[in-house]
């Protein structure tokens, strides 16, 4: 760490290269995308929730419009880049992402969950209703993404 308690970003592009280059141990991801996956329609989704669940929001974006490169209509890819955008503070470019994820699919849980989320951030709390609303329908009450959204929307 450096003197101001920060680990420089030297150690942290390191990290994700060791990262990168061995196979993760076994573990589970925060709740992008699929909750009982890594994978998504065939694409290795490991690195990516690493990468964004250790806070490495600059780096797993750039590996993810790669990865969509490859991948164009993976409603997971596009969940995962626009929660980390909203993590940097890009609204604009995480709500358009939200909404690709959404418009492949409509019924994407963690998408759902995250763009109510930035309603929420954005002053739109009527428009994190509407979400909680519909992953209700889609989950029930007791699906961890509505549980998350609904006490976000409470606090």
């Amino acid at each position: 760490m450096d003197r101001n308690g920060e680990t420089p970003k030297m150690i942290k592009a390191c990290a994700v290269m060791m990262m990168l280059a061995t196979p993760l141990l076994a573990g589970n991801a925060f709740a992008m995308g699929s909750s009982d996956s890594w994978s998504s329609e065939g694409t290795d989704l490991s690195a990516v929730t690493e990468l964004v669940d250790t806070g490495m929001y600059d780096i797993a974006i750039d590996k993810i419009e790669t990865m969509l490169e490859e991948d164009p209509e993976n409603a997971d890819l596009y969940n995962y880049l626009a929660y980390s955008q909203r993590k940097m503070g890009d609204f604009d470019s995480a709500a358009q992402n939200y909404e690709r994820a959404l418009m492949i699919d409509p019924e994407h849980v963690g998408a759902l969950e995250y763009q109510g989320e930035l309603f929420l951030q954005t002053g739109k709390p009527e428009m994190a209703q509407e979400n909680l609303a519909r992953l209700q329908q889609l989950c029930g009450m007791d699906c961890e993404e509505y549980k998350t959204l609904a006490s976000s929307i409470t606090n």
